[in-house]
């Protein structure tokens, strides 16, 4: 019988030692710093957490150390020190504060975090209540008369932390967490850093719901870390992270997030997601939100759906007609196209408008045949593309008939891919034009050249890409009677022109044609760009092209905005077709 006593309180000791209180700690956190631990807790039940955080005044921004608690499933936040706090206390606070707090929680998976951060916000100094912490305030005033504050911070800050204390909690890898968070995902693009540029595809079989969980950064109205998806074969936009629909995700006013369902049907998608050159999981300028590993974006079809999510195929459809991107400072690209039947095409384009709702950056398209644009980059049209607020782009469709096309990209001489003088856009390696066909059958019928081979079948005579100081003369006989498009792109102001061509008819010594200012009119850039596109009947004879430049604003030695058709700068002299 003794024996059987003693064995049990044996027992009764051993299982009183086993559901003892462990532990899980987080400090050593330096300023700019978040540390993470993961842990699990093996039975449901209340978990002590106690510490020290920290208000340090630094100049006109506060320096918080302060610590919250997530469900590494679901997300959620289960505990926040602010939540504990008043946020409108902490702006009375200098140093350090304890405190001591408790929640219940779920046996499960869960993540610890304490951050030391700077926050820039106006805190609310009129105090309602006072904090329930065994506060350090007098012995604050006292130590930061006598005492350097950059100096006492930095002992101070040694002696932060935060510790959870409960039956059954156990510490874990937080990284693992979000790994089995993540693999069964569609795409995921987390932990995302600044100056990040992510792009990956998935193609459905049917027609699914998926779920969408985005974070990133966005204020008045933009948004500057984002998630967006397209379809793949029209590149329309199915899905956009938007100031106006995100949540806040805790932390910075910035901090915001998406997580919601979206119905996508069969096709092929790509997951798009972009950062700025500051605020994210590199490196946070001002408090970080609460789920920080998923910083970036993911999609999770549920398990009914899981079926339809095949690898990505890409759609014919993305590889463009044209490619004219990454442009930089001072540069001016061309590619010919030549379409065999009548088709439908994609444009997008993405570049610079100035002040003056006038584009510094942008591209067009001419019949290489008259001349004659037959698209251009509109500022009306443009919607905003990310970062600095002049990054613009343009994406419609248009309809080519069967001809000879040139596609044009002009820069200034400033702000471009490589070289931005103010944020990027969001898609800095499309800055420049694209092409596609629309539909996949219509490709064969596209044929590229280059601009300078071309030689257009109706040329009397060319005259283009002049420069300062020159007189270039061209000559061409005709037999008939015969209609003529004259093109001529110049200088000219209050009335006088100063770039400009005229034709003379050798058989009689007489001028026939000049360009003047009354007859010509606004060739884009500077408003002294002066453009004439018209046709008129020449007699039957010898005709002599002229075109005359004088010392400055001419091709590549612009003095001013370029006209939107640089290349033409001179005169061209066509056979206008019947």
């Amino acid at each position: 019988m003794i024996m059987k006593i003693i064995n049990a309180l044996a027992l009764a000791i051993l299982m009183c030692s086993t559901s003892f209180a462990q532990s899980v700690t987080l400090g050593d956190v330096y300023p700019k710093e978040v540390k993470i631990q993961g842990f699990t807790l093996a039975q449901n039940g209340d978990v002590k957490i106690t510490g020290t955080g920290a208000v340090f005044e630094d100049d006109w921004k506060l320096l918080i150390y302060y610590g919250w608690i997530i469900d590494a499933d679901s997300r959620e936040v289960v505990w926040h020190l602010f939540d504990f706090m008043k946020h409108e206390d902490v702006d009375d606070v200098d140093g350090p504060f304890e405190f001591d707090s408790k929640v219940n929680l779920k046996e499960g998976n869960y993540e610890l975090y304490f951050a030391g951060m700077y926050d820039s916000r106006s805190w609310n100094r009129d105090r309602d209540n006072d904090w329930h912490f065994s506060g350090l305030g007098d012995t604050m005033d006292w130590l930061f008369g006598s005492r350097d504050r950059e100096s006492y911070r930095r002992s101070a800050q040694d002696d932060l932390f935060i510790k959870l204390d409960a039956s059954g909690i156990k510490a874990a890898d937080a990284k693992q967490f979000l790994d089995n968070k993540t693999k069964n995902a569609v795409v995921s693009l987390v932990k995302t850093r600044d100056n990040e540029r992510y792009s990956e595809g998935f193609t459905l079989t049917g027609s699914t719901e998926l779920q969408v969980y985005a974070l990133g950064e966005g204020r008045d109205g933009e948004m500057f870390d984002y998630a967006w998806i397209i379809d793949a074969n029209t590149r329309e936009r199915v899905f956009e992270m938007d100031n106006r629909d995100a949540r806040f995700a805790g932390g910075a006013r910035k901090n915001l997030m998406v997580n919601e369902k979206i119905s996508l049907p069969a096709g092929s998608y790509l997951v798009n997601y972009s950062s700025d050159d500051s605020h994210s999981f590199e490196k946070w300028n001002a408090l970080p939100p609460d789920d920080i590993q998923f910083w970036g974006v993911t999609l999770w079809a549920d398990a009914s759906n899981q079926k339809n999510v095949v690898a990505y195929q890409e759609p014919k459809t993305l590889k463009p007609l044209v490619a004219l991107t990454k442009a930089r400072d001072d540069e001016m690209l061309a590619k010919g196209i030549t379409i065999k039947k009548s088709m439908d095409v994609r444009i997008y384009c993405l570049g610079e408008i100035t002040g003056g709702d006038d584009m510094a950056d942008f591209g067009w398209i001419v019949d290489a045949s008259t001349r004659q644009r037959v698209w251009r980059m509109k500022p009306y049209k443009a919607r905003h593309g990310g970062g600095a607020d002049k990054n613009r782009y343009v994406e419609e469709v248009i309809t080519l008939d069967p001809g000879d096309y040139i596609v044009y990209y002009a820069t200034d001489d400033s702000h471009a891919y490589g070289d931005w003088n103010s944020s990027q856009p969001y898609e800095p390696e499309m800055w420049g034009i694209t092409v596609w066909a629309t539909n996949e059958s219509d490709i064969k019928n596209v044929v590229p050249f280059h601009p300078e081979e071309y030689k257009n079948k109706n040329e009397l005579a060319v005259i283009t890409m002049v420069g300062d100081r020159a007189l270039v003369k061209k000559t061409f006989s005709i037999n008939t009677d015969t209609k003529v498009r004259v093109i001529g792109l110049g200088e000219g102001s209050g009335g006088e022109m100063y770039d400009y061509g005229f034709i003379k008819n050798m058989d009689t010594g007489k001028i026939v044609w000049e360009m003047d200012y009354r007859n010509s009119e606004h060739g884009g850039g500077a408003r002294k760009n002066r453009e004439f596109n018209e046709t008129f009947v020449l007699e039957k004879g010898t005709y002599r092209v002229y075109f005359e430049t004088d010392g400055s604003h001419s091709y590549r030695r612009w003095n001013d905005d370029p006209p939107n058709d640089q290349e033409s700068w001179g005169i061209t002299v066509l056979k206008e077709e019947k």
